[in-house]
């Protein structure tokens, strides 16, 4: 294991909190009522199972090949030769999706408030600081996950003074179109939940493993809550035609007027929005960092940390011409490779554990 540094059960789930909601809370609302429409409010409930699975799996391998991340021991179960090329698979995977985030993050940034600033300069920025926190290691991307976190949550409570504009009949009527469209919407909530996965990289680096899992629950727990309650709110305020607008959350934070003095709360959701993108950016990038220095046998991951930071840039820039390609991307494409990223291949490699003990 390259990562020397250790932290608490508490700062792994502050560290997941953001990893997954960062960008949920912008994308999914939208993405989900295009399928679900007045129900896409069930769609953070029912795909709850995946994060399950996702935890259960995690903790399994680290049960299983403790002080290990998946990269280690996927060659041990699978083979060196297998192992590789999942490990390979896996970086491509994590490198992409961090490009990917950056450049969500550059375009609500820009699309939203920083209208004239190069969306070059945005995305730098953000890396150059995630390259910083990374390169200091896991105990300090955990420190600023209990320093941020709080924040990130803490923001959410404003969305309560819109309880006078609440409309509640905007639910029903309940599952008028079936439950197909409501399973259909469930499908990219699932992608996001499965990013729990990346507790394996974070167990063996815990000060007390045996309580990984809880600490892992405890935050999916804290991931579908928060995720059902924006979604009631926004679907209470905005009604179901929310799969027709492009951020339904910066409406309703835009919405939000207290006898003309507590109003212009947009800047708030900014803060929050960087933070907590801070934090998911940083993981991801973290994770593919480690995973490529454990698949190439280096004794440091400090020295590549930077390279792969411009490698981050320009896959942000050159992997995604356009918001609406963006758009399309994480409609079609990511609820596809978050799947088999983060959901088949563990549970893959556990039953190819199950197997070659069997055969023994």
């Amino acid at each position: 294991m390259l990562e020397k540094g250790k932290i608490s059960g508490y700062q792994m789930a502050l560290l997941l909190y953001p990893t997954v909601l960062a960008t949920g809370f912008l994308a999914l609302p939208t993405i989900t009522a295009q399928y679900a429409r007045n129900d896409f409010w069930m769609t953070g409930i029912l795909s709850s199972l995946s994060g399950i699975i996702t935890v259960y799996a995690a903790s399994r391998l680290h049960q299983l090949y403790p002080n290990e991340t998946i990269i280690q021991h996927s060659e041990r179960i699978a083979g060196v030769l297998p192992g590789k090329i999942l490990s390979i698979l896996f970086f491509f995977y994590m490198i992409e999706g961090t490009g990917s985030i950056i450049r969500q993050y550059a375009e609500f940034v820009n699309g939203s408030f920083l209208f004239k600033t190069p969306i070059i300069l945005i995305i730098s920025s953000m890396v150059l600081l995630t390259c910083f926190a990374v390169r200091g290691g896991l105990e300090i991307m955990a420190r600023c996950a209990v320093i941020f976190t709080p924040f990130f949550i803490l923001s959410l409570f404003f969305l309560l003074l819109l309880f006078p504009d609440l409309d509640i009949k905007n639910v029903f009527p309940t599952l008028n179109h079936g439950i197909i469209p409501v399973l259909q919407g469930t499908i990219a909530p699932q992608a996001w939940n499965s990013e729990m996965f990346f507790m394996t990289f974070f167990l063996p680096c815990l000060n007390n493993p045996e309580k990984g899992k809880k600490w892992g629950i405890i935050s999916l727990c804290a991931i579908v809550i928060s995720m059902t309650y924006v979604n009631l709110i926004t679907l209470f305020l905005l009604g179901p035609d929310i799969g027709n607008k492009i951020y339904p959350i910066l409406i309703a934070f835009r919405y939000i007027s207290i006898a003309n003095f507590i109003e212009n709360l947009d800047s708030l959701l900014l803060a929050m929005w960087v933070v907590g993108n801070f934090i998911k950016i940083s993981v991801f990038f973290y994770v593919a960092v480690l995973t490529f220095a454990e698949t190439l046998k280096l004794s440091d991951y400090r020295p590549v940390v930077f390279p792969l930071g411009i490698l981050a840039i320009i896959l942000s820039l050159w992997d995604i011409p356009s918001f609406s390609a963006l758009s399309t991307y994480l409609m079609l494409a990511v609820p596809f490779e978050a799947f088999i990223a983060l959901n088949l291949i563990p549970i893959l490699l556990l039953f190819i554990n199950r197997l070659r003990k069997k055969n023994r």
